[in-house]
C-alpha cells in the first residue's frame, strides 16, 4: 500500500500549531485538539501514518494515536480527577505546576471551594486569554514565591507523562518547584498520569524524574493509589 502521507507544508504547519497549542494550554489540550483536526480533515488512515512517521516531533500525539484516541484519554483524565478528590478533600490551595487546561476544564469546576493557583510551564503563554476560560478559583502565580502558600491544607499537582515503576517526564518547571525545600513545605506532592500510556519517544521538551520525587503517582489503569516509601514531609 502506497503510504498515505500528509504534505510537508501542512506538516510544518501541524508542528507549528501544535507548538503554540502546547504553550498555551499544555501538552494532552493540545494533543487533543490537533489529534481531532487531523482525524476530521485527513482521516484516521492518513492521521495514523503521519503520526507513524513523526512521532519522535509529537511524542504525546503519537502514543494517543497507540491508545486509540482523545475520547479515551479524556476518560482517564476524568477517572484520575476522580480519584484525585478524595486527596484533596481537605485541602484549600491546589498548586498546579505546569498550565494543563484539560485536566483543569474538569478539576477547577468540580472543586469550587479549593483554589487553583496554576504555575505556567511556558513564560511565552497569553495568561489572560488562559485566565479567561475559568472562574473565579483559577488564579496564574509565578514560580518564585509560595511561601504563603507553604502548610497542611495545600498540595503540589503536576503532571506526568509515560509513567513507570520509577520515572516519569514532566515539565521543567516542576524540577525547578520541586526542591527538597519545597517538598518540605506541602503536606503532599501528586503527579498524574495524564496518558496512562508508554511514550515511544523522547519528548525534548520534558525532563525525566524519579517517582519517589513524589508522594503519590496517580494513574487510572492501578488499582491503588502509589505512595511513595518513606517521603516526609515537614509541612505545618
Amino acid at each position: 500500500m502506497q503510504n498515505p502521507s500528509i504534505p510537508i507544508c501542512e506538516s510544518d504547519a501541524i508542528a507549528r500549531a501544535y507548538e503554540m497549542l502546547s504553550v498555551e494550554m499544555g501538552h494532552v489540550a493540545a494533543a487533543t485538539a490537533i489529534y481531532e483536526q487531523i482525524i476530521d480533515h485527513y482521516g484516521s488512515e492518513r492521521a495514523r501514518w503521519f503520526l507513524k512517521a513523526n512521532g519522535r516531533a509529537f511524542p504525546i500525539l503519537a502514543a494517543m494515536a497507540d491508545e486509540d484516541g482523545a475520547n479515551r484519554i479524556r476518560k482517564r483524565i476524568h477517572d484520575i480527577t476522580i480519584r484525585l478528590s478524595a486527596l484533596i478533600l481537605n485541602k484549600t490551595d491546589i498548586v498546579c505546576i505546569g498550565a494543563e487546561a484539560a485536566w483543569l476544564d474538569m478539576a477547577a469546576p468540580m472543586h469550587l471551594d479549593k483554589v487553583f493557583h496554576v504555575v505556567p510551564h511556558s513564560g511565552d503563554a497569553d495568561l489572560d486569554r488562559f485566565l479567561s476560560n475559568y472562574g473565579d478559583n483559577v488564579r496564574i502565580h509565578d514560580s518564585v514565591n509560595l511561601s504563603h502558600l507553604y502548610g497542611t491544607t495545600s498540595v503540589i499537582v503536576t503532571f506526568a507523562f509515560g509513567v513507570t515503576e520509577h520515572t516519569f517526564y514532566t515539565y521543567p518547571v516542576t524540577c525547578r518547584i520541586c526542591g527538597q525545600d519545597i517538598r518540605q513545605a506541602f503536606s503532599e506532592l501528586i503527579a498524574l498520569d495524564m496518558i496512562d500510556c508508554p511514550l515511544r519517544f523522547y519528548p525534548n521538551d520534558l525532563v525525566e524524574i524519579a517517582t519517589d520525587e513524589m508522594t503519590h503517582v496517580l494513574t487510572r489503569s492501578r488499582e491503588s493509589i502509589r505512595r511513595t516509601v518513606g517521603w516526609k514531609s515537614a509541612a505545618f
